[in-house]
């Protein structure tokens, strides 16, 4: 069993969200902020068998993706040799690890 985690952007949160379910899995939305320019991301908790892996990666393939982010001012403000205007932020970033026990309390 897996403990996946998937952060993707509050633009494709819903849509992934609503396919994962659609597919039978239940899962965990998780609004957080990070990566480079701290920026709102939402985090997608599941629990799933090794064999399923893969499908929920090409269901992430489908309706996550990647954009062009304009770096704030007060960003390139502090750092001195930053020349770029735009940064590519992924569609999905994806943690698989490996489960010992799940347990549910009804």
């Amino acid at each position: 069993m897996k403990l996946f985690i998937a952060i993707v952007q509050p633009a494709d949160a819903d849509r992934a969200a609503d396919r994962l379910r659609a597919e039978g899995h239940r899962l965990t939305r998780i609004e957080s902020s990070g990566g480079y320019l701290e920026t709102p991301n939402v985090m997608l908790m599941l629990a799933l068998e090794d064999t399923a892996v893969p499908a929920v990666v090409d269901l992430l393939h489908e309706t996550c993706s990647g954009r062009e982010v304009e770096v704030p001012l007060v960003l390139t403000d502090r750092l001195h040799d930053w020349r770029e205007g735009l940064v590519h932020y992924a569609g999905a970033t994806i943690l698989v690890v490996d489960l010992a026990e799940m347990i549910q309390i009804s």
